[in-house]
């Protein structure tokens, strides 16, 4: 707790000049012992300095009128005497402390306030009656005593305020009394006296308190001070150390019990600085012994005297006396197991733990330093970014486990490729960076061609063989680029390349890769734009009865208008709005739109519309579907969405589950681009499609290839056998109509009945009514998110 200081202000009040100075608990018992034996040594005093003050008033008014009246006032004055001199005698005698310690500061403070008051009254008894001479001395008495009171008693500010207030009180009134100018202004003089002797008790045991809690305080830093250092030598693990005026060890205070042993290296005699390796530790130290300047937790390599290598945090300060320096002085402390853990710490900052290889941060740090190195004509640098092809496949089937030896497998092959100069790094996941050198002239390329079929070599993981390929993409540095995200940005493109066009190959950047990067990322601004702005469209390419040719159907193709480049067709964009996460919202878009466009067709006329993995996936699909349905008054039986068999690869529970959703609104469903799966059989044993479509590319050849004439009429039969119908796409000749019509086919799409056009278009192949005949009163239902109000919705549609 530390002491409150009063403000300035308080000193001038009269509750300030009367409150006492805030002492913390644990201090009070001391300063009130303190109080006490610093008054009592001077009680005595006091008694005797007010029995001889007594003694020349009586001597001098004792002609006066008065003088039997002084009789009864100095007995009084001498009995109050004797009493206060017996009972500081008992106290003397006695051990005070606590409350009696309290109770005899305010017994002195009352016994003072007594005799002040019997002084007081004396100038008002005789003041009127005594001449000057005689009031003089009164006066000089009693202001004498006022000033010996203050000085002597000022320990106990309340025992100086009791006695010198009433005196000073009371010869002021008594010269207030008198007649005559110089009588008043005595009177104010009083006042002023008896003013500034407040202040001065005041500030004199404001001085008294704060003196006694800076030597309290002193003494408590002592004792724990006392404390540290006997604590010190119990327990630390440091020690002490002393060098003369030349820097040689004088002496070692303290040895202590400690990883590394003092004694083996601090020998007296010995030059400080020289116990140490060489290091920037040592370099500091020797300047700051040679400049006679203080140091802390120099960080130094020593060998201790088992022949281990140790460090130590080495602390010191010089020594004068008077102007003359005699050496330093200071303290060592063993840090060596908290340098081993900083520098595993460090280690695990700039490595991976996996595969002790270098992590992305030092990775980039290498790769700065070689960019900053002069380009050498006959060498070539170049960054490598690999990514592994099947790490997802051995984590699914062999276990996380598994992944991790099969990333510590390829860190090592990397690392055996790697030249001397070169390095391997992991930035993360199943990605490895290599920077590598070669010499000028195809050695590069020659590199890439071998670590492509290294990293082609099966794996031995625990017993079980990992075919995990790497595809990678190449950045060859160059004397024009400086900037290392530059290249890092670059290397990542190739990779994208190399991913992109097949597994288990190399790529390396052209300025192409980065004008089409750019143009990706245009595309999917003008993407974002193009949903907001109105510029999708559908397109409805008829499907016909194959024996009738009567249109059965259309099927919704999605095209996008833009307003520089025209008409663009889905290949270009499909993939980067999948990619984008666009694919979702166009994928709506277009079931709402189609299904408007649906409401100007005849009534027995189907919509196919084609969803999108991500799309099958989403939340907020089987909403959309109702409300589409429900907005436009169109049957449910009347739609048809397409998906793929990459839609049914992945989580085959949560997939069956949003079929048999899709089938109870009574929506039919078509397996789409039938026999380019690898497991199309299987997929139609175990959901419930309608329809399944022969894929253009086993259409086309019908004409000229044997073998598409075998799969199409093969796949005919399946359909027929399991009770779906079958539409063929692709048809564009009538030898493949006929074909196909002879064989089962049950629809027909393709160029030799119409292309994709806008519906208002298809007008002569079927009756299209105007978009202004359609009826207004259907509204679109409230937005549909739970199972359970979709199968309220069909169960409504059924009745």
């Amino acid at each position: 707790m530390e002491q409150q200081t009063p403000s300035p202000a308080t000193f001038w009040s009269l509750s300030g000049l009367l409150r006492d100075i805030p002492v913390p608990e644990k201090y009070r018992p001391g300063l009130l012992k303190k109080q006490i034996d610093t008054v009592s040594s001077m009680v005595f005093v006091l008694l005797f300095a007010n029995l001889l003050n007594l003694a020349v008033v009586l001597q001098s008014f004792r002609q006066s009128e008065a003088g039997s009246l002084l009789a009864i006032w100095g007995f009084c004055i001498i009995f109050i005497t004797g009493l206060a001199a017996l009972r500081h005698i008992r106290i003397r005698r006695a051990s005070i402390h606590g409350r009696l310690a309290q109770a005899h500061v305010d017994a002195m403070s009352r016994a003072a306030l007594i005799i002040g008051l019997f002084w007081a009254a004396a100038p008002l008894l005789v003041m009127r009656l005594a001449d000057v001479q005689a009031q003089m001395v009164l006066a000089i008495v009693l202001t004498g005593m006022m000033f010996a009171g203050s000085f002597l008693l000022s320990r106990l500010p309340g025992a100086a305020l009791s006695l010198m207030t009433p005196i000073g009180v009371g010869l002021g009134l008594s010269m207030l009394l008198q007649e005559g100018a110089a009588y008043q202004l005595l009177t104010v003089l009083i006042a002023v006296y008896l003013g500034v002797l407040f202040f001065a008790v005041r500030w004199s045991h404001r001085l008294f308190v704060e003196q006694h809690l800076s030597e309290a305080a002193v003494q408590d830093q002592t004792q724990v001070i006392g404390l540290l250092l006997r604590d010190f030598g119990q327990s630390t693990s440091d020690w002490l150390w002393q060098t003369n005026a030349d820097g040689l060890l004088e002496e070692i205070p303290l040895v202590f019990d400690t990883g590394c042993e003092p004694a083996g290296f601090m020998r007296t005699g010995a030059l400080l600085s020289s116990m140490f390796e060489p290091c920037e530790g040592r370099k500091e130290l020797e300047a700051a012994l040679r400049r006679l300047e203080g140091f802390q937790d120099i960080v130094l390599k020593v060998e201790d005297g088992a022949g281990e290598m140790c460090w130590v945090s080495l602390t010191g300060k010089p020594i004068f006396e008077g102007h003359e320096f005699r050496g330093f002085r200071g303290v060592a402390a063993d840090i060596t197991k908290s340098k081993q853990i900083e520098d595993r710490m460090a280690r695990m900052a700039h490595y991976d733990s996996l595969t002790g290889l270098p992590n992305r941060v030092s990775m980039q740090v290498h790769l700065e330093k070689v960019m900053r190195r002069p380009h050498a004509p006959d060498k070539v640098r170049a960054l490598l970014w690999l990514d592994l092809d099947n790490f997802k496949w051995v984590n699914d089937t062999l276990g996380h486990p598994a992944g991790d030896e099969l990333l510590r497998q390829v860190s090592l092959r990397l690392s055996s490729m790697a030249g001397t100069a070169d390095m391997v790094a992991r930035p993360g996941g199943d990605e490895f960076a290599m920077i590598v050198e070669r010499p000028a002239g195809g050695a590069l390329e020659e590199f890439f061609g071998q670590l492509t079929e290294a990293m082609r070599a099966p794996y031995d993981i625990w017993g079980s063989t990992a075919h995990c390929s790497a595809s990678f993409g190449v950045r060859v540095f160059d004397a024009y680029t400086s900037d290392p995200c530059e290249v890092l940005k670059h290397a990542d493109l190739a990779l994208y390349d190399a991913k992109r066009t097949g597994k288990a190959q190399w790529c390396m950047f052209t300025q192409k890769m980065e004008a089409s990067a750019r143009a990706r990322v245009q595309v999917e601004a003008e993407l974002e734009r193009a949903i907001d702005n109105d510029e999708l469209r559908v397109f409805f390419q008829p499907l016909v009865d194959a024996r009738s040719h009567s249109i059965v159907g259309v099927e919704s193709l999605l095209r996008w208008r833009h307003p520089v480049r025209g008409l663009v067709f889905p290949d270009e964009f499909i993939g980067l709005a999948e990619d984008y996460g666009l694919i979702t919202r166009m994928g709506e878009w277009v079931i709402r739109a189609a299904l408007a466009q649906a409401a100007r067709l005849p009534d027995h006329v189907n919509v196919a519309v084609n969803i999108s993995p991500l799309q099958f996936h989403s939340a907020t699909l089987m909403a959309t579907i109702v409300n589409a349905l429900a907005a436009n008054n169109i049957a449910p039986s009347r739609l048809e969405l397409e998906i793929t068999e990459s839609v049914l690869m992945t989580d085959t529970e949560f997939t069956l589950r949003r079929l048999h959703q899709i089938k109870d609104l009574g929506v039919r469903i078509s397996l789409d681009d039938f026999g380019t799966g690898y497991s199309s059989l299987s997929y139609l044993r175990a959901f419930p499609f309608d329809k399944i479509k022969i894929d253009q590319s086993f259409v086309k050849d019908i004409d000229s290839c044997p073998e598409s004439r075998a799969i199409a009429v093969a796949t005919l039969t399946l359909a027929r056998s399991l009770g779906m119908r079958c539409t063929a796409e692709g048809v564009e000749t009538l030898y493949q109509a006929d074909f196909l019509r002879d064989h089962g086919c049950d629809e027909l799409q393709g160029f030799f009945i119409s292309r994709a056009q806008p519906l208002d278009n298809l007008a002569h192949l079927v009756e299209v009514r105007p978009a202004d005949d359609l009826p207004r009163a259907v509204v679109a239902m409230p937005e549909v998110s739970s199972d359970a109000n979709v199968l309220a919705f069909t169960s409504e549609k059924r009745a």
